[in-house]
Parts: C-alpha cells; sequence; structure tokens
C-alpha cells in the first residue's frame, strides 16, 4: 500500500535490482513447489510409502496456502516488508530443509505445509510491493519483471531441479534451493526499500471482496487457472494419447519458454491498453486450447498451439495482478491474499475437473473442456473496461 510516507523512486537504477529480487523469489517459490512432481518416484520408495502418499507433498502445499494466507497477510500488514520478505524466504530455507533430512512422510509433509504457508504470504504480498518500489507508469514493466520468474521457474527451475535429483539425488535438490532461499533473504533484506508499515486499519475481508470490480477479476483469474491445470494436469497422457509421448518434457519447457515471451509482450503493452491486453491474453489460451482438441495434433501444431497456450497464460497472469491492484487499491494486499486463495482453488479444481473430463468423456476431449473454461473466463473479464481506465496508483 501506498502511504504518505512512501515516495515510489522515480529512476530505474533504483528499483530495478529489488524487482530482479522479488522475481527471483517467485522463480524459488514455483520450484520449490512443483519440485515433488519430478521426484515423486524416487520419493516415495526412500520414505517408504506410495506414489499417492507422495503426492500429498503437493496437495498439502496448496491446502497450507489455502487456510493460511488470509490470516497471515492481515497479521503481518504493519511488519516492515524487508524485514517481512527476509522472515519469509528464510521459512522457505527451513522447510526445505525439513523435507530433505526428513526420514518418514510426516515429516516431509509438515515441511511442505511450512512451504506452502511462506508460498501463500510471499504471493499475497509481492504484488502489492511492485506498486510501492516503481512510479505508476513503470508498473506494466515491473510486473512482467516480477512474473518473468513464474515462467522461469516452469521452463527452467522444475528441470533443472530435476535433474538434479535425478543426478545427486532428490534430498540433494532440496538443500540447494534452501541454500538459495537463505542467499534471497539476505538480498530482500539488503535491496527491497525501507518502507514503512501501512497504518490505516485494514478492511475487513467481506469488504474487500465487495469493492468493485474485485470479484469479476478474482473469479476470471480463478476460472482461468481451472481451464489451465484442467489440461496441464493430463498434459502427458493427452500428449501420448496423439502420439507424441516423446515430448512431454519438453511440451512442459515449450509452456515455460513460450510464458517467458507472454510476460515480456505483456510488459510493454501501456497502460491504456490493458483491457485490451487483458481479453487478447486468455483469447489465446482457448485458441491453444482448442487447437490442441480438435485439429490433428503433429509436431509442429503441438509445438505452436503449445506456444500459444503458454504465451497466453503467463501474459494474462500479468494483466490479471495489474487489475486485481487497481481495483483493490484500497486494500491491495488483502485483496491480493483473497486472489491467492482463488488461484488454488481453481488449480485444485483444475485437476479435479481434468480427472472427470478423463473417466466420463476420455482423454482426447481435455483441451476442449478447458478451452470452455477459458471462454467464461474471457467473457468475465469483458465486465472490466471501466476499471482499467482507472487512475489509480498501483
Amino acid at each position: 500500500m501506498v502511504t504518505t510516507t512512501d515516495t515510489p523512486p522515480t529512476g530505474t537504477r533504483s528499483s530495478l535490482l529489488p524487482l530482479v529480487v522479488l522475481s527471483l523469489c517467485g522463480f524459488t517459490s514455483v520450484t520449490t513447489e512443483l519440485l515433488p512432481s519430478g521426484l515423486l518416484t524416487r520419493i516415495a520408495s526412500d520414505l517408504g510409502t506410495g506414489i499417492a502418499g507422495a503426492g500429498s507433498l503437493t496437495s498439502v502445499y496448496a491446502a497450507a496456502i489455502v487456510f493460511t494466507v488470509l490470516p497471515l497477510t492481515r497479521l503481518t500488514i504493519r511488519v516492515r516488508r524487508r524485514v517481512l520478505f527476509a522472515a519469509i524466504l528464510s521459512v522457505f530455507a527451513a522447510a526445505n530443509i525439513l523435507v530433505a533430512l526428513s526420514l518418514a512422510l510426516p515429516i516431509a509433509i509438515t515441511g511442505r505445509a511450512l512451504a506452502g504457508v511462506a508460498h501463500g504470504l510471499l504471493w499475497a504480498t509481492m504484488a502489492p510491493m511492485v506498486g510501492r518500489i516503481t512510479s505508476p507508469a513503470r508498473a506494466p514493466r515491473a510486473m512482467a519483471i516480477v512474473f518473468a520468474g513464474t515462467s522461469l521457474g516452469l521452463a527452467a527451475g522444475t528441470p533443472l531441479g530435476t535433474l538434479l535429483g535425478q543426478a545427486l539425488g532428490w534430498r540433494t535438490a532440496f538443500l540447494i534451493l534452501a541454500g538459495v532461499s537463505v542467499a534471497l533473504a539476505v538480498l530482500a533484506f539488503l535491496t527491497i526499500p525501507q518502507l514503512s508499515p501501512d497504518t490505516r486499519r485494514p478492511l475487513s475481508l467481506a469488504r474487500a471482496a465487495r469493492l468493485p470490480g474485485v470479484g469479476l477479476i478474482i473469479g476470471g483469474w480463478a476460472v482461468m487457472l481451472l481451464a489451465h491445470f484442467a489440461v496441464l494436469t493430463y498434459i502427458a497422457p493427452f500428449l501420448e494419447h496423439a502420439g507424441l509421448g516423446g515430448m512431454v518434457g519438453a511440451g512442459l519447457a515449450i509452456l515455460g519458454i513460450a510464458g517467458l515471451a507472454g510476460v515480456a509482450l505483456a510488459g510493454r503493452v501501456p497502460r491504456r491498453a490493458l483491457f485490451a491486453g487483458l481479453l487478447a491474453a486468455p483469447t489465446l489460451i482457448v485458441a491453444g486450447l482448442l487447437g490442441l482438441g480438435v485439429l490433428p495434433v503433429n509436431l509442429t501444431a503441438a509445438v505452436v498451439l503449445l506456444s500459444v497456450w503458454g504465451a497466453g497464460y503467463s501474459a494474462a497472469a500479468v494483466f490479471d495482478q495489474q487489475v486485481v491492484l487497481i481495483v483493490g487499491h484500497e486494500a491491495p494486499d488483502t485483496v491480493t491474499s483473497l486472489s491467492v486463495v482463488a488461484i488454488q482453488l481453481g488449480i485444485a479444481l483444475g485437476a479435479a475437473l481434468g480427472g472427470l473430463t478423463v473417466e466420463t468423456l476420455g482423454v482426447a476431449s481435455i483441451p476442449v473442456a478447458g478451452a470452455i473454461f477459458a471462454a467464461v473466463s474471457v467473457a468475465l473479464r469483458m465486465r472490466l473496461r471501466r476499471y482499467t481506465r482507472t487512475t489509480h496508483q498501483i
């Protein structure tokens, strides 16, 4: 939140370094979140549990976010941001060490739950920080820098962590992540401006949720995540069904690399064209998923359609976060924490929808189902035109 004691930097040098640090925080959190998926069989074997048991390391992570992000955001709203970010990253380090040293599944689950708590609070407070360390005119590009870490985590962080886990052991991969978190904690404390905490009485969750436009943008974002993860969760069996089982790993990398391109493009869209971007990005998701579902999918078509989908998804996240901060300018931390909860619910429901689709209609129909929900997301966003024209600083 912007208070009377804060003056966002007007130059680029003073704000670029903390933005890069925030982007690296996003990279680390996404890599931490997704790392177990690439090492699931090794973790299960080492901890003496089945695949389903090891899979709980991911579901517990998401549940911890949903149940803790709202109260923790309100509890820490008056903590100085550099102190808060250093503490969050220290928790990430402790959680990854706990997972790495665990001798039984319950201990690893505890570590993952702790990491989920840190993840939710990080994302609830990171986006509002952008508006406090950069000027409104530079907000789109600043948001793109921060969100590039997310796409980089998908494109490079998770595959690299998986390779390290396979070569050196899964415990080593988590220990390396812990070391990265410690280094980032120090960088965050040294580079994030010493901003004063907000002294205003925070809006209640109910009042924040009723702010004009908040329900529309958060709902549209959640439905988009539902569409995305309904397909992403089952991308391996879909590509195998299409005769492209050998490109599953490459397909995920294509999504991440295209996402980086989408983020870069979104960062160049001027504020006056925000509404156009808000609609265009999820429309790319519709096009990519619909193409996968109805067109003959060979290697070339898969690369093109995955790229369209990945670019649209990551660009949409940048635009969505900008609008969340605009419509929620009275309580940016609270509204952002609401969006984090909605995002996690969208992810969980998307995975469930994908499973239901596979069971009832077959794996080939998953992209079409995802495209339908992505189109619903576009429809929700169409009512946000007047909010994207506001002059509120984000």
